[in-house]
């Protein structure tokens, strides 16, 4: 019967893993799953414990973020016990304090240890925040808040804090005195978050001011294959040549009328999502030539989401995002700054460019592309704008999730965003997180989405202390490690929270 217990008990727990995080991520499920499993990590021996962890985590991070058709089966699998590898290490250094649990100082040694590693895993990671346990909680609107304060490791810690006080709670339960203290104290905690969330969202919402976007992206039928061989074959170079540049100007030109059309139904900022429009090398400055007359013919600021070809390189695909202002001038050249590793990065002749902002009628305007997003660190590059523009292309497989995280961004920096996904679910979203419009590629005839977007953002306390949140983890963690192998821990007793010996 304990057998059958056990497997009831691990099936459970597998469940709620895969639905934890990643393309079938409900908010709920991890604030369960975390729990069971420091449950059941510390009913075992430390290092059976350990590859219970190991095994549960890696199985459920694979089939939740296997996501990626480019990727090989094998990598994916490498990815899922490398992300296992990392994240289980929390629960084996929680191991090591199992005969101080009896102190409420013990219930930060897991959270701490977790905010920790979860950040040193996402700064040498080649997918940069994918699979933080922050994006779980995308849904939560008043929670996310808390990121524009603390940044997402904040969220890792609530939810990790929360299992080992649920934990602690459940060995504590004889002691109920003690234990109201510490569920108390977990409950002031996310409390005051949740209700600094709400006050955000109620009393510092964007601007009433907006400014119309129109954000435009192709129709798959126009979208142009480019024959590389063909191309760099003398025999075949001039006719192949003649079959692209008819179908770019094809192409670029449905995209130039859409964006014209848009214009004249009152959009100030037109943009096109990523490499939406495809011209070769020698013919890149003719489209920049057509696109500074049309911005300034129509008072616009244009934005050319553009995949230039040269053939003469190896790396023949550069990804840029060009935009021009209401006098014809190129205000922005951005280059996109992290090509996704495995399929573009190869292929891609990108120059590090970094983050341009411009001066506007409707505030600070910047730009990055797609994969951008998905780096916090970079996106601090971004601090001060107001409007941030994000041409960019997906696949169904990780539709909408991708653009669910793009939001976070907006959150932490204080910006407006609209990002464009081709292929994927197009947003606009305030500084708040709050949509305030979409587009669905894949049901939209149309494949044009127009934003009222505020023109204002505001400024984070995030974009001005960064990640200072993890450093507090950092000394809280040695702290408490410290003060529980020196015989020190935090009882309650008498309605107060003491420091005294344990024996």
């Amino acid at each position: 019967m304990k057998a059958l217990q056990k497997v009831i008990f691990a099936s459970i727990l597998f469940v709620l893993l895969l639905f934890s995080n990643g393309q079938y991520a409900m908010s709920f499920a991890i604030w369960v799953a975390v729990p069971m499993l420091l449950f059941a990590v510390r009913k075992l021996k430390r290092w059976q414990g350990f590859l219970f962890a190991l095994v549960m985590i890696g199985a459920s991070y694979y089939f939740a973020f296997d996501v990626v058709p480019f990727i090989p089966v094998p990598v994916s699998i490498a990815l899922a016990v490398m992300y296992s590898a990392v994240a289980s290490l929390p629960y084996l250094i929680d191991s090591f304090f199992s005969k101080n649990r009896a102190s409420f100082l013990a219930t930060l040694v897991f959270p701490t240890a977790a905010v920790l590693f979860e950040y040193a895993y996402h700064q040498f990671y080649p997918y940069g925040s994918w699979g933080h346990l922050a994006y779980s909680q995308e849904s939560q609107t008043a929670l996310l808040q808390s990121i524009s304060v603390l940044g997402m490791g904040y969220i890792t810690f609530l939810i990790t804090w929360f299992a080992a006080v649920v934990n602690w709670v459940y060995e504590q339960r004889q002691q109920q005195g003690t234990v109201k203290q510490g569920v108390l104290a977990y409950s002031l905690v996310l409390g005051i978050t949740l209700m600094y969330g709400s006050y955000r969202i109620t009393f510092q919402e964007a601007n009433s001011e907006t400014v119309q976007v129109a954000s435009i992206s192709a129709q798959d039928s126009l979208m142009v294959q480019i024959d590389l061989p063909g191309l760099n074959n003398p025999e075949t170079e001039q006719e192949v040549k003649a079959i692209i540049r008819a179908n770019t100007t094809r192409l670029n030109n449905h995209l130039f009328d859409r964006s014209m059309a848009e214009a004249q139904a009152g959009a100030k900022i037109v943009f096109w999502a990523e490499g939406n429009g495809t011209i070769l090398k020698e013919d890149e400055h003719e489209l920049y030539n057509q696109a500074s007359m049309i911005a300034a013919e129509q008072k616009i600021y244009l934005g050319l989401g553009v995949a230039v070809i040269d053939p003469t390189n190896s790396r023949f695909l550069e990804n840029k995002f060009v935009v021009f202002d209401p006098e014809g001038n190129k205000a922005i050249d951005y280059w996109k700054g992290i090509s996704v590793p495995g399929a573009e990065a190869p292929i891609s002749n990108n120059q590090a460019v970094g983050i341009q902002q411009i001066d506007t009628d409707y505030g600070t305007l910047a730009a990055v592309i797609c994969f951008d997003l998905d780096f916090p660190d970079y996106l601090k590059g971004a601090n001060g704008t107001d409007i941030l523009l994000a041409p960019s292309n997906d696949f169904i497989e990780i539709d909408p999730m991708h653009t669910d995280m793009a939001k976070f961004r907006a959150i932490e920096q204080g910006f407006n965003l609209i990002r464009q996904a081709s292929h994927g679910r197009s947003a606009g979203t305030d500084y708040t997180g709050k949509v305030v419009s979409e587009m669905d590629h894949f049901t939209d005839p149309e494949k044009t989405m127009v934003t009222k977007l505020p023109t204002q953002g505001v400024r984070t306390l995030y974009s001005v202390i960064g990640d200072s949140f993890i450093a507090v983890c950092l000394l809280v963690f040695v702290f408490s490690s410290l003060a529980l192998k020196r015989g020190v821990a935090f009882r309650f007793k008498k309605q107060s929270l003491t420091l005294e010996p344990y024996g």
